[in-house]
């Protein structure tokens, strides 16, 4: 399995210059970027693709600074300021054999949650951690009666039909596995219809791929993920990892 890691974008609601980059965060000695490629390369992927874009060479920097085993290779994606991270998605994707893990580059996780997902889920799959149904900003996960994924609703409330509808399995915290032929089914649908995708967030093309591809939830146990885009959510991180870091 390869892993494909989104970084491209700018980070602007966290509101940080004195750092090159948002996954650069410090956690302890290590930063967001160097745990995610710890983590992989003792999970044994045979390599890990990094999206790049804002401060590009920075992130690149770092990355080769980390002299690790596992090889990592870099794409540029030089239209991050003006488009979502659809394109970013895509551009990992693109051109390469195999099952992938995709992670977005701004999640802390307890590291036994990345793996137990990896080792016991299956492409194709999200991962989800519980969350309030009422939370406008979540990335909710909805399954149809037969517990694959229906849709993904980001950035509003869902619907009176929408909640007596279907089931809610959480939110997508950030991180999926995608098998082959769903990879190559969400390159074709992005290059049919790049106009419409390629503003927007991933949730967005995975809504058109799930009517016709099985994609399971797979609910992480014991808590402990964070998404961050602001400096509150980041002081949030902080707190939960010096208070449990034997977890992280």
């Amino acid at each position: 399995m390869q892993a494909v890691i989104l970084l491209a974008g700018y980070g602007s609601r966290l509101k940080r210059d004195d750092i090159s980059h948002k996954c650069l965060l410090p956690f302890g000695d290590e930063t967001l970027l160097s745990r995610h490629l710890g983590s992989l390369q003792s999970l044994g992927m045979e390599r890990t693709v990094l999206v790049v874009g804002h401060n590009k060479e920075a992130v690149k920097n770092y990355a080769q600074s980390l002299n690790l085993t596992m090889p990592v290779e870099f794409v540029d994606n030089d239209r991050y300021a003006t488009t979502g991270n659809t394109l970013s998605l895509v551009m990992g994707l693109r051109d390469r054999e195999g099952d992938f893990l995709v992670m977005d580059g701004d999640v802390l996780y307890p590291r036994a949650a990345l793996e137990e997902y990896v080792r016991q889920s299956r492409p194709s799959s999200f991962a989800v951690t519980p969350v309030d149904i009422d939370d406008t900003e979540a990335t909710k996960v909805l399954l149809r009666e037969d517990q694959t994924i229906e849709s993904f609703v980001t950035k509003r409330d869902l619907t009176p039909e929408e909640k007596s509808k279907f089931h809610m399995a959480g939110e997508a915290i950030g991180f999926f596995m995608l098998s082959q032929d769903v990879a190559r089914s969400l390159v074709v649908l992005y290059d049919q219809k790049e106009a419409r995708f390629v503003q927007v967030l991933w949730e967005i093309i995975f809504n058109e791929v799930t009517p016709h591809k099985a994609i399971h939830p797979y609910s992480i146990s014991g808590g402990g993920c964070i998404e961050i885009d602001t400096q509150e959510d980041y002081e949030d991180a902080l707190r939960l990892y010096q208070s449990q870091s034997e977890k992280y």
